[in-house]
């Protein structure tokens, strides 16, 4: 299993397709000029993490590449590129309206032609046991939306597609939680939301049934 490990996990900014509301996958949709400018925003909040990351790993799209880049004039630490990190491939809904493939985006339904949510899970296992094995001190992961959603379905848990694009989150070990063995934090831009506990990945009414 994954090692439970301080890490930090960030989904990359605003991209073209998230502006038309369209499935990108696999497909590479750069960052709008607000996307950019929502990662430069993150690199005063990685400036003043009491423990920051010793190395970032982003994957192989260019939307958590570029994310990473930015974020990482703040920090100036070993970056890495991951392709086990990528988005869901949803074969023949990539490009398609939001509506067109709402059981992918709330749900695990299998798009056709696409990549299999336990494959999409496997990659995603695979990429962050090697990562985290490999390093004792905290790393920051850039990745997207779905990576999140699949973190949480490895553990079971049916996690809402709700990651708004640049938001950092800390992932606490806590072995207290039997399921699901961190806390996570959220971090905002205001002096009182620095750094919030949430329960995304704890709350038992999204549990999967298995």
């Amino acid at each position: 299993m994954i090692p439970a490990k301080k890490f930090y996990m960030i989904r990359h900014g605003e991209t073209n397709a998230n502006v038309k509301r369209v499935m990108a996958g696999s497909i590479d949709s750069p960052l709008t000029e607000n996307g950019r400018n929502q990662a430069r925003a993150i690199q005063g909040i990685v400036k003043n993490l009491e423990i920051k990351p010793a190395a970032i790993f982003h994957s192989h799209l260019s939307r958590a590449r570029d994310t990473a880049q930015i974020i990482n004039e703040a920090l100036n630490i070993p970056i890495y590129e991951n392709k086990l990190l990528a988005e869901f491939h949803a074969g023949d809904w990539e490009g398609a309206p939001y509506e067109e493939c709402q059981s992918l985006l709330t749900g695990w339904k299998n798009p056709p032609n696409g990549e299999t949510s336990d494959e999409f899970c496997s990659r995603i296992r695979q990429a962050k046991k090697e990562i985290l094995d490999a390093h004792d001190e905290p790393v920051m992961i850039v990745s997207h939306g779905g990576v999140f959603r699949g973190f949480g379905k490895i553990y079971g848990l049916n996690v809402p597609g709700k990651f708004p694009n640049c938001h950092l989150h800390e992932f606490d070990p806590h072995h207290e939680n039997k399921r699901f063995p961190w806390k996570v934090y959220r971090y905002g831009h205001a002096p009182d939301e620095f750094r919030i506990e949430t329960d995304i990945f704890h709350s038992s009414e999204d549990w999967i049934e298995e």
